[in-house]
């Protein structure tokens, strides 16, 4: 579909699989209803634990916000209006939402706009941490659709349980590493493979024949429970529950000793009976968080090599974690955890360019998972006709072959840069359909700039590498062209010192995603003025602003 816009000449292009909105079913099965009220109550006291000092959740409001009822459906309720969202994401990544920017009921109830423009925010905020949205609406958040809320509940709290999962946080993680294994490979594991790699760990020191594969049914008998607390805290814990025969008996204790080394969070007996594998794999990355029982100075000899300048070698910097969010936010399938690693087998890098082309030659396309004997050669296949397709693009690779990206080559991220510009400039199309060009966001941004009477040019700006561009002026002023009265100009400190301009950059880029943005730059980006992430966020307010149009 192309949404015509005849004052600008310029259209919107909305066929990518990526911007595609599914709509949610809230029609739910017996087992999955049962699930959902076992997360709504789990959920809800977790959310009570971590916000309990939130001052304005605890105020006498119109909407009671705190503590919430985990027997009723406050929940649901309360997470209307995308306030509770936002306070949740900054607990669970610090700093991603610049809270200036929400809509707060003043004098009476927010309207069903504002909710919508938080709930945006919410949506958009997700996706530059790396929060899979799973296509859910921001009109499924405001219209309380339990099934969307939990969706978005879930992701938000995991990735704030697994966000210690490194080696920087936890360097004792290099021993779950397995014989020729590098520390590369535990970027390239998913939360979950690295979670389960642990309790298999601890298992092995107190178990000689329990190990698991999943957090469903080999946890329903307990036994797996009952070794896992002795293994990371024999002190507090023992064996006793593995003598009660009665299940129930046996859950009460374990979760008595949960209670005990009080991480007692996320899971009740009947949670661990039925198998209910969201809340068991939070319990057990809480229980890492704070038992995660890695040092064993016994070892130590065997990891000489796991120096800090390894390990900050391996450790993703700003550009590939947004590349990274990027490409998860498509929903090509495969979820991305390291770049150099999951890109090997050329497989997700040819979905973008069938995204980008409309259609690639299937006959051509390899698709994974390989034989160990076959893998070399099949990525570099699929490597190999995916240059073929970026030179067909017009994407500039010199000195970049496929047998670099399947060897990990940081080359690709030449590619990728490439890949996600093109993407986001194909979103829009000039009069003869060819995708927009820097020059053209450029002058459409000073034109919005200069006809507006209070802005009258002074933000204007010759390009991307602009100095201007630091004090986030010009972006706030585009932010509050496309949206009048949006940007509160009273909030905005002076761009004298370093700290200051980080505060601007912050509140600039949250309310370029409440207006409906879908950015993934970060504050340092625009302060340091890094002219590729300037280039893509203008984009994209170029892009909400033709479609308010």
């Amino acid at each position: 579909a192309v949404v015509s816009t005849q004052s600008t000449g310029y259209s919107l292009s909305s066929t990518y699989a990526g911007e595609k909105q599914i709509y949610v079913d809230d029609a739910t099965s017996d087992s999955r209803s049962e699930f959902i009220e076992q997360e709504k109550t789990s959920f809800a006291e977790w959310i009570n634990k971590r916000l309990e000092d939130d001052r304005y959740l605890n105020k006498k409001l119109f909407t009671k916000y705190l503590p919430i009822d985990p027997d009723s459906d406050q929940l649901f309720n309360v997470l209307k209006d995308g306030i509770m969202f936002s306070k949740l994401i900054n607990d669970s990544v610090p700093g991603s939402v610049d809270e200036r920017a929400l809509n707060y009921p003043r004098t009476r109830p927010l309207n069903y706009f504002m909710m919508l423009e938080n709930q945006n925010l919410v949506l958009n905020s997700c996706l530059a941490i790396g929060c899979p949205t799973q296509n859910v609406r921001a009109e499924e958040l405001a219209d309380g659709v339990k099934q969307s809320q939990l969706i978005m509940l879930w992701q938000i709290i995991r990735i704030g349980l697994v966000s210690e999962l490194n080696l920087r946080c936890n360097p004792g993680l290099r021993h779950l590493l397995q014989e020729n294994e590098g520390p590369a490979k535990l970027l390239a594991l998913t939360p979950e493979d690295i979670l389960i790699r642990w309790v298999n760990f601890q298992l092995k020191r107190v178990c000689d024949n329990r190990r698991i594969r999943g957090f469903n049914r080999e946890l329903q008998d307990g036994a797996v429970y009952t070794y896992l607390l002795t293994a990371v805290a024999p002190q507090q814990t023992d064996l006793l529950p593995l003598q009660k025969h009665d299940l129930e008996e046996r859950m009460d204790l374990i979760l008595e000793y949960a209670d005990r080394l009080e991480v007692r969070d996320f899971i009740s007996s009947r949670d661990i009976l039925k198998g209910n594998t969201k809340l068991n794999m939070a319990f057990i990355a809480n229980l890492f968080n704070n038992y995660p029982s890695l040092d064993w100075e016994e070892q130590e000899d065997q990891f000489d090599e796991f120096t800090t300048d390894i390990v900050i070698e391996v450790e993703e910097t700003r550009e590939e974690k947004s590349f990274r969010h990027w490409l998860n936010s498509l929903n090509l399938g495969p979820v991305v955890s390291y770049l150099f690693e999951d890109l090997k087998d050329g497989f997700i890098l040819l979905k973008v360019c069938e995204m980008l082309l409309g259609e690639i030659d299937e006959d051509r396309v390899n698709e994974p998972p390989f034989k160990q004997s076959q893998f070399m050669y099949k990525s570099i296949e699929n490597c190999n006709y995916c240059i073929e397709l970026g030179q067909q693009i017009g994407f500039k690779l010199v000195g970049l072959g496929g047998r670099d990206i399947s060897s990990g080559n940081k080359l690709v991220l030449s590619l990728l840069w490439q890949m996600m510009r093109h993407y986001t400039l194909s979103l829009m199309t000039t009069p003869s359909g060819k995708p927009l060009t820097e020059d053209e966001i450029i002058e459409w941004c000073n034109s919005k700039i200069r006809r507006d009477k209070v802005k009258n040019g002074r933000s204007c700006f010759k390009n991307f590498r602009d100095p201007g561009l630091k004090d986030s002026r010009a972006l706030m002023d585009i932010i509050d062209i496309i949206q009048p009265g949006s940007i509160g100009y009273d909030l905005v400190l002076a761009s004298d010192n370093e700290e200051n301009m980080m505060d601007n950059a912050r509140y600039a880029l949250t309310m370029a995603r409440k207006v409906g943005a879908t950015v993934f730059a970060l504050p340092e980006d625009i302060v340091e003025g890094n002219h590729k992430m300037l280039c893509l966020v203008f984009a994209r307010l170029m892009k909400v602003g033709l479609s308010d149009n």
